[in-house]
């Protein structure tokens, strides 16, 4: 009986060691098929974030791109408005000896109007060298209560310094109670020329 057990003992162990082998093979295939999954799960979510990404960034130079273009179209636009014509054009300063300072004053502030950018300008007399240097003898003759701040300024443009006309301006716009027309800035050189060619054509050179 024994002898019976054992071998019928003895048969079966092969098939049980056989189920746990066929068991782990299954089990690792198991694991093997989850971590395949997640990997290629992974890798398509990696792909979706990477299409995701490169979308945003078609969008953001997309918009950049627009960005420039609107602040370009709007620049050239500004432009063509600070340098057009704006009406109210004096060749001469038409000043004499006995002029008053809210006349040196007024021709002073039209010239400025050749070089700077305002919210308004409305006329403008040339700053060229005879306009600068009748306003300079006015004023270094005269005795205006804003004589030395009115001289060092045409001190400046007699010597050709431009820098700060915009403040230049700003001066004689606060001293005329201006409200409306502040200079922001100084207009470049190929704006100034066309400024005087609309403005000034008798000075435009062929």
């Amino acid at each position: 009986m024994k002898t019976e057990f054992k071998k019928e003992k003895s048969s079966k162990l092969p098939l049980i060691l056989g189920g746990l082998v066929l068991v782990l093979l299954i089990g690792a295939f198991v694991v093997y098929k989850m971590n395949e999954n997640a990997r290629a799960y992974e890798l398509e979510q990696q792909k979706k974030q990477q299409l995701q990404e490169e979308r945003m960034a078609l969008l953001e130079k997309q918009q950049e791109e627009e960005a420039k273009q609107a602040a370009e179209e709007a620049a050239a636009q500004e432009s063509a408005e600070q340098t057009g014509f704006i009406g109210g054009i004096e060749y001469d300063t038409g000043l004499a000896e006995d002029s008053t300072e809210a006349e040196v004053i007024d021709v002073m502030h039209k010239m400025t109007h050749q070089k700077v950018r305002a919210e308004k300008k409305h006329g403008a007399i040339p700053m060229v060298e005879d306009t600068i240097n009748q306003v300079y003898d006015l004023v270094l003759n005269s005795s205006f209560p804003n004589k030395e701040k009115m001289l060092e300024i045409a001190d400046k443009w007699k010597n050709g310094w431009f820098d700060t006309i915009d403040s230049d301006h700003n001066f004689f716009w606060e001293l005329q109670d201006g409200q409306i027309g502040k200079a922001y800035g100084v207009l470049s050189r190929d704006e100034e020329k066309t400024f005087i060619k609309n403005n000034f054509p008798e000075f435009v050179e062929e």
